[in-house]
């Protein structure tokens, strides 16, 4: 029994590593890196320089999708959920689609809802209207489908992204000034993570008895049973396979702060994968169920994205102009500001004892300050201070012997990267004429998706 174990774990490990270096996988990789591409294109129009490095994304990306990968997968053998159950092969085509509609759209619970309605329409509708039609390969494959099964890889993938969520949401979180209804423009963290998730999964096949090798399993394997029947003197094969998965996270925090957003975020999340893994495995039983967990799968995860929404804009935003002085939206690492002991959340009242009086006027009296800058504030109701040290070395940051280069008639014009240069975001006037507008526009005549566009 011990050696069959060994020998399973040795197939498992070997198969799972094989998983990096598949071309599914690299095509992955890819489109996460184009996405964090295109985030750190918006920074450097915003801030004139990548706040969130595109490496170091991928490194936190692939690290933490590996990690959940591995963990997903060994639920995956133990179930006994195999490819032709699951539907994989018809579910990426589908998310890729969708990809095309909304970044946000990258995920199975959409693509599995599509995938499993067609699968209803065909196997109760289409194929006893027209039997012909099942002779297709694709939709002879499309009908080997087990709605229950590929519910419960929904469930669980999302169950293991809400773990994702929870570790490393926050992480990498992008500073952005919104222009709302009602015109005045409030900061806020875009919060957007993707996750390459390498993948065990199980092919299963009917062969003769006699041509079985492997390691035996125990009787109560598999907990789900495949929807094959094998004949007499036939006996079902599975076989490990690597593959390949992405997941997606994609929220706002606008009336709190990142790490508050994504705990939210993922408890919310964890309700909503263990609801349809509930579904799933109940509509292995009772055949009702089914039609509830295709449409929850989809549906119920678009609510929880428009449910968190709601709370972001129902509440007042985090980050906006204040009565007096300027609030930190953000410290950059390793920057003068962090040096300084600058923390997010500070809200900076006075400069060199000279009073603040909005974003513009706080970076004309740093740029008007020697090597050494005296910053007085609040910070959770406490008074604070601390010295923020001009690099004097020239650098690309825009520093020149202790003091900011200086454009006097554009001046207004990059104030948010001469803020990210000192490594500080501060929030934005309600006036700023450097905001971001996420509208909502035409993609075709029945296709709607989210466009940004960065007004300066």
């Amino acid at each position: 029994m011990m050696d069959a174990l060994l020998e399973l774990c040795r197939i498992f490990l070997t198969t799972f590593v094989l998983t990096l270096v598949m071309p599914i996988f690299w095509l992955v990789l890819l489109l996460v890196y184009l996405q964090y591409r295109r985030l750190a294109s918006r920074e450097e129009k915003l801030f004139g320089r990548t706040i969130n490095p595109i490496g170091r994304q991928m490194v936190i990306a692939l690290g933490f999708g590996a990690l959940g990968g591995f963990a997903a997968s060994i639920i995956l053998v133990l179930l006994g959920l195999s490819l032709e159950q699951i539907g994989l092969y018809f579910l990426w085509p589908v998310a890729l689609l969708l990809l095309l509609i909304n970044p946000r759209y990258l995920c199975f619970s959409y693509a599995g809802g599509i995938v499993s309605v067609f699968v209803i329409l065909f196997r109760h509708i289409l194929v006893p209207l027209f039997p012909v039609v099942a002779e297709n390969f694709i939709i002879d494959n499309l009908l080997m489908i087990h709605i229950p099964a590929l519910l419960v890889l929904i469930g669980l993938l999302h169950l293991v992204e809400a773990l994702l969520i929870y570790v490393s949401g926050h992480l990498g979180s992008s500073p952005v000034y919104l222009k709302q209804s009602d015109g005045k423009v409030v900061g806020a963290h875009i919060l957007q993570r993707f996750w390459p998730v390498p993948l065990v999964a199980l092919l299963v096949a009917v062969v003769p008895e006699v041509e079985i090798v492997g390691v035996s399993m125990p009787d109560w394997w598999p907990i789900i049973q495949s929807s094959l029947q094998p004949g007499t003197g036939e006996s079902l094969q599975y076989m490990i396979i690597p593959v390949a998965a992405g997941l997606g996270y994609s929220d706002i925090a606008l009336s709190t702060a990142p790490r508050e957003k994504t705990v939210s975020s993922a408890a919310w999340l964890a309700l909503y994968s263990i609801i349809l893994l509930c579904l799933a495995v109940g509509s292995e039983y009772y055949s009702f169920l089914v039609l509830p967990g295709v449409i929850f799968a989809p549906l119920g995860h678009e609510l929880l994205i428009l449910y968190g929404n709601r709370q972001e804009n129902n509440r007042p935003p985090l980050y906006r102009e204040g009565p007096y002085g300027v609030a930190v939206m953000m410290v950059l690492p390793a920057s003068p500001a962090d040096d300084a002991g600058l923390r997010e959340g500070d809200l900076i009242t006075k400069i060199n004892g000279q009073q603040v009086t909005g974003n513009t006027d706080l970076l004309q009296k740093i740029d008007d300050s020697y090597f050494m800058i005296f910053i007085e504030g609040e910070r959770k109701g406490e008074p604070f201070s601390v010295v923020l040290k001009k690099r004097s070395s020239p650098t690309r940051d825009g520093f020149l012997n202790g003091k900011l280069e200086r454009n006097r008639q554009t001046f207004n014009h990059p104030l948010l990267h001469r803020c990210a240069a000192l490594g500080l975001i501060p929030a934005p006037p309600a006036d700023s004429k450097i905001f971001l507008v996420m509208k909502q526009g035409r993609s075709s005549k029945w296709l709607n998706k989210w466009k940004e566009r960065i007004f300066k």
